[in-house]
């Protein structure tokens, strides 16, 4: 399934990057890219990356997740991710992000430790 993408707040301050198919090298990333700098241009500082329905997420993934993070720290910012499946925790544990990139398991809890 090519890669989908939807936007919508949760809270007043907090931006919810929704994503499902996968998460791969193509022109459908270079959009979710896009959509996250323009996020961030546009005032977002709280942005939660959903990855609940992605399949797999390659390296050029895993670049623009690490892009979307470091651009929200560079704007004092949060990011944080959830509903990673296994094969996508297996990704962030082999590659030593999982320590970089605060993680849940479901948007709730992401919505909740964003708060804190």
């Amino acid at each position: 399934m090519m890669l989908e993408t939807e936007v919508f707040r949760v809270e007043p301050d907090i931006t919810v990057l929704a994503c499902a198919g996968k998460f791969t090298m193509g022109t459908r990333l270079k959009e979710a890219e896009a959509l996250g700098d323009s996020l961030i241009a546009d005032g977002t500082r709280k942005l939660i990356l959903d990855l609940t329905h992605t399949d797999v997420v390659d390296s050029a993934g895993l670049g623009v997740i690490m892009h979307m993070s470091a651009s929200l720290e560079g704007v004092g910012g949060k990011f944080r991710l959830c509903g990673a499946n296994e094969r996508i925790q297996n990704l962030l544990s082999t590659t030593h992000t999982d320590s970089l990139l605060a993680h849940d398991d479901d948007l709730e809890s992401s919505v909740r430790n964003m708060g804190s």
